[in-house]
């Protein structure tokens, strides 16, 4: 079996995407990006690196086409493309501070906690609304620290990301079974 080693270029991205997919998952992001700034109160503290916004799309991208090609797959899952996003997003990390603040000692993890945030709204899909029982949000808490522990102080690997997004998703289909 031969895999692919040349590098690949930006033409080669489009070729194998489309320009109109690509842009479309950037404008995406972007907007992802801005609501959680909006929502963490900071504006005129952080901001959006376009580029390196851009840089993190196209390496997903070049990501998900050597996947596509090694495993001779036509489409991947949505556990792999949030796994791969959330990847390129915390590798390249978009959000840049641009006014600092000594008293949010949270500000300079930002991109490990907008990551955390889009995977647990990944996870929560449908029932993102819903507010956790009393007796659970201990557990759901813990599970929500130590995601954003991970990503800020572990070695982070888009397979990694995607065994976490499984193994959640397989408790809530285990929860399912025993409530049904």
């Amino acid at each position: 079996m031969e895999t692919e080693t040349k590098s690949l270029n930006y033409s080669d991205i489009i070729s194998a995407f489309g320009k109109d997919k690509i842009e479309q998952r950037y404008s995406t992001l972007h907007e992802y990006l801005l609501t959680f700034i909006k929502r963490q109160k900071y504006e005129g503290k952080v901001r959006i690196a376009e580029s390196v916004l851009n840089q993190a799309v196209v390496d997903y991208f070049a990501d998900i086409h050597r996947l596509k090609n090694f495993h001779h797959i036509e489409a991947i899952n949505f556990l792999k493309i949030h796994a791969y996003t959330a990847y390129w997003i915390l590798r390249r990390k978009p959000l840049q501070i641009i006014e600092d603040d000594s008293q949010d000692v949270e500000l300079a993890f930002v991109n490990e906690r907008f990551v955390s945030s889009y995977l647990l709204q990944y996870l929560r899909g449908d029932y993102e609304t819903v507010i956790i029982a009393a007796s659970e949000r201990v557990t759901y808490f813990e599970f929500v620290k130590n995601l954003e522990y991970y990503l800020r102080y572990r070695v982070v690997t888009p397979q990694m990301l995607e065994t976490m997004l499984e193994a959640y998703q397989a408790g809530i289909s285990f929860q399912k079974s025993i409530t049904d």
